[in-house]
């Protein structure tokens, strides 16, 4: 190595700046060095990036728009919303007539068929007592028939006896009534038709009495005996004589 390259590698001293009254004090070298690195410029810190050419014929993709905040729909105006309540209340008033309708036919065939089953129960029942009666009547209408015999001839004893037997005929009286009270017991009571004009069906004639007058034809001359019957069906009719039209 050269003389002159050891001279310049040496390094001269630094001559000390004459102090000054009233200047600052000196700095330190560690604060020195601080103040140094502080003062560099930025510049300096920040390294360049990296640039590095595309390829050709590389298309980059388009970056992904970024989703915005939600959209909330617009609120309908008020009009139309009530508008569409209307309907809505329309329709269901609607329905709810169809249904009230539908229930009240149900309604009102159940009670018509009810009430036809209430009459057809009442018929029916009707005609059980009707067939009880008639059974009834067929089983026990021989001993209400001689029974009834008996209080005619009875009747007849009584009226065939001389006026001064009052306490005999009292007798047969008393006979004809106690059996009238046991044929009530059983549904069968005396009867005698009302009016003057002859009834085939609740009277018999077993004598006729011939009258000039045209107005009497046809009408009770007298009674003879006292019919009976069981409710509405006569089992022995009254006897009685009826007038028939002779001419002079």
């Amino acid at each position: 190595m050269s003389p002159d390259v050891e001279d310049r590698d040496e390094i001269a001293p630094v001559p000390e700046a004459p102090a000054e009254t009233g200047s600052e004090p000196p700095i330190a070298e560690d604060e020195a060095v601080e103040l140094t690195l502080d003062a560099a410029p930025v510049v300096s810190q920040i390294e360049p990036e990296s640039f590095e050419p595309e390829p050709e014929g590389v298309v980059q993709p388009e970056p992904e728009p970024t989703p915005g905040p939600p959209v909330e729909p617009e609120a309908p105006p008020l009009a139309a919303f009530a508008g569409e309540i209307r309907e809505a209340v329309a329709k269901l008033g609607e329905d709810l007539g169809k249904k009230l309708a539908g229930l009240q036919g149900q309604f009102d065939r159940e009670v018509r068929a009810e009430a036809n089953r209430e009459r057809i129960v009442d018929r029916l029942h009707a005609e059980l007592q009707e067939y009880k009666q008639d059974l009834l009547m067929k089983m026990q209408r021989p001993i209400f028939v001689d029974l009834i015999q008996l209080h005619d001839d009875v009747g007849k004893m009584a009226a065939a006896l001389a006026p001064e037997a009052h306490d005999f005929r009292g007798t047969l009286e008393s006979i004809q009534t106690a059996l009238e009270d046991v044929m009530f017991r059983q549904g069968v009571e005396p009867f005698r038709a009302e009016g003057d004009v002859f009834d085939p069906r609740r009277q018999r004639a077993v004598t006729t009495v011939s009258t000039p007058d045209p107005g009497l034809a046809k009408t009770i001359a007298a009674r003879i005996r006292p019919g009976f019957q069981a409710g509405e069906k006569v089992v022995r009719p009254e006897v009685v004589s009826v007038y028939t039209f002779k001419a002079d």
